[in-house]
């Protein structure tokens, strides 16, 4: 079975994150697996690696071991992140450089949301992860107002809507058949 993360990468307590994590999640093909992957509950320290990720050289700490080999067992990756004064958050940014090699050709939907779709913190995080070597398919913008509230209520229209199914499901029938 296909295995998909979605990366929720908010911590506030107000986000509106988990809304949009439902929407995405909403049109998931039954037939794979989604690993939701919270950085609020997997908290990881400022990178305190003891060599650079690039290396790939063993991981020393239980949380970069157990970071690495929850990415490592993903077959595909949906990154959601909010637009926080132009960037992603700071704990998304440090998640990304604990690893190097676990993204490598990881293909990945970037969904961003925030006031003009997310319009400057997406070609950052399509930047980065194109850095790391994952194979970016793609991004979609929500935008406050026109597809959900501040407060999280969601009104996607179904252009929209089907723009995602299709993302989702390009991205999914490139995995190969046997993986996992």
């Amino acid at each position: 079975m296909t295995k998909l993360g979605i990366i929720l990468s908010s911590a506030r307590p107000n986000r509106v994150g988990e809304p949009v994590s439902r929407w995405v999640r909403d049109h998931v093909p039954a037939d794979v697996e989604i690993d939701l992957i919270d950085l609020r509950d997997v908290a990881l320290p400022a990178f305190d690696g003891e060599t650079s990720p690039k290396q790939g050289l063993p991981k020393t700490s239980a949380h970069s071991v157990s970071w690495s080999e929850r990415i490592a067992a993903l077959d595909a990756l949906v990154i959601l992140t909010p637009q926080y004064n132009g960037s992603y958050p700071g704990n998304l940014k440090n998640a990304i450089d604990y690893l190097y090699g676990e993204w490598q050709e990881l293909p990945t939907l970037l969904v961003g949301y925030g006031w003009g779709a997310a319009g400057e913190v997406l070609p950052l995080l399509e930047s980065l992860m194109s850095r790391v070597g994952a194979d970016v398919v793609g991004t979609i913008g929500l935008s406050f107002r026109e597809d959900l509230s501040v407060e999280g209520e969601l009104f996607v229209a179904e252009e929209k809507t089907a723009v995602l199914r299709e993302k989702l499901s390009a991205m999914l029938a490139e995995v190969p058949v046997g993986v996992s």
